[in-house]
């Protein structure tokens, strides 16, 4: 029988300023809980952040902490199970019926779905495990590479795969070309319910014959269709599918009113040795009065760095106590997260780096790594997606 724990009085303020040379940005956000009722009040005035010269204006003073103090956990009780699905495979119905809010999960004949174990963090790179990698490359025969014109056919067998309890991603898998079609590569595109109002499709670029979309929000609508391309040009659109994202984990983080945690792209420095990940770089201010810095893997995968100001270098932060689960806290998870080994940091020659034992802890600064009690690792998943190219 899991409790829940009834937080009575709970204040959360969500202030971020920047400014730029033609004007302030300011934003703020007020929650007050108490119990289960809550009252939200925000406020913006937008400004235009373009045209300023370097080194006109310090970012670091105007970047407000944003991080989230850690409050303790609660628990609600899980949906029942009602429907059998095999943990590890993909399915074609969900486990369960309902969410974890207890919201209906969306189902159509193209969807599948991949079983998570609860107390995971989700992970787009263990659902990409269950696809099959087809090189597109190698399947065009002789025949078909003599072709000299766009692809004849739609991309046909095309489904939606969704990981339970991830909200933020599906993955859109399809059948391999015909074989009397020469097909190079696919034209994803992807729309949000008010988007399609507006004929706005994002599209990506996929070499096989699967893409994963991210970056998706909760209880949301979205349309997809897929598109085959080759040297001559595009072939025919796919007919459209549709999918309605899951509702957030509202035991996994408490997001400030308006909106998304702020994460502002920046070039930190750091050591790229220590780093399982090389897409773009990411900041922002904590109520530890340093700076979090993230390196993507993909939305979900990042490695996680600190560092006491934006010109100064950022490190590693090393775990006395374990393999840095409790790091997730830095980028406002409440989960224990997933990390990659620490053979990485015992490979490495000693640096210099942060380190603590517990979640809470306040970071020291000192050696860490290899011949020290304070090993890293090159990547955290902790559930929470962070936006952004990788």
């Amino acid at each position: 029988m899991r409790a829940s724990v009834c937080v009575c009085v709970c204040v959360h303020v969500h202030v971020w300023i920047m400014m730029s040379c033609r004007g302030p940005h300011l934003q703020v956000g007020l929650t007050c809980w108490r119990g289960r009722d809550s009252l939200s009040l925000t406020h913006q005035v937008p400004l235009r952040l373009s045209d300023c010269s370097s080194g006109s204006t310090e970012l670091d003073e105007f970047l407000i902490p944003t991080t989230l103090r850690p409050r303790p956990p609660t628990t609600t009780t899980s949906p029942p199970q009602e429907h059998p699905a095999v943990p590890g495979h993909v399915n074609r119905k969900p486990s369960s019926a309902l969410d974890l809010t207890g919201k209906k999960r969306f189902t159509a004949p193209y969807m599948n779905y991949i079983q998570k174990d609860p107390g995971a963090p989700c992970s787009l790179t263990e659902a990409l495990e269950y696809l099959q990698v087809d090189i597109l490359g190698q399947l065009m025969d002789k025949d078909t590479a003599n072709h000299r014109q766009p692809p004849k056919n739609k991309p046909h067998n095309i489904t939606v795969v969704a990981m339970e309890g991830c909200h933020s991603f599906v993955i859109l898998d399809w059948a391999r070309p015909l074989k009397d079609d020469m097909v190079s590569g696919y034209m994803v595109h992807s729309a949000s319910y008010d988007d399609v109002l507006n004929n706005r499709w994002a599209a990506l670029d996929s070499q096989g014959t699967h893409l994963a979309v991210e970056n998706l929000k909760p209880n949301s609508r979205y349309y997809f269709k897929v598109q085959a391309k080759n040297v001559f040009g595009l072939g025919p659109v796919s007919e459209t599918l549709t999918y309605v994202t899951e509702s957030d984990d509202p035991l996994l983080i408490e997001r400030p009113p308006g909106g998304e945690p702020i994460w502002i792209p920046f070039s930190f420095k750091y050591n790229h040795a220590h780093s399982g990940c090389k897409g773009s770089q990411y900041v922002k201010r904590t109520w530890y009065r340093k700076f979090v810095g993230v390196i993507l893997c993909n939305s979900l995968r990042y490695k996680i760095f600190m560092g006491e100001g934006l010109r100064e270098p950022f490190y590693s932060i090393a775990d006395t106590s374990g393999q840095g689960e409790d790091h997730c806290q830095f980028v406002d998870s409440y989960f224990d997260g997933r990390t990659g080994p620490v053979y990485q940091s015992n490979a490495l020659p000693a640096a210099q780096g942060f380190y603590r034992s517990h979640r809470q802890e306040p970071v020291r600064f000192g050696t860490i790594g290899r011949r020290t009690p304070h090993p890293f690792v090159g990547w955290y998943e902790c559930g929470v997606p962070i936006p952004g190219k990788w």
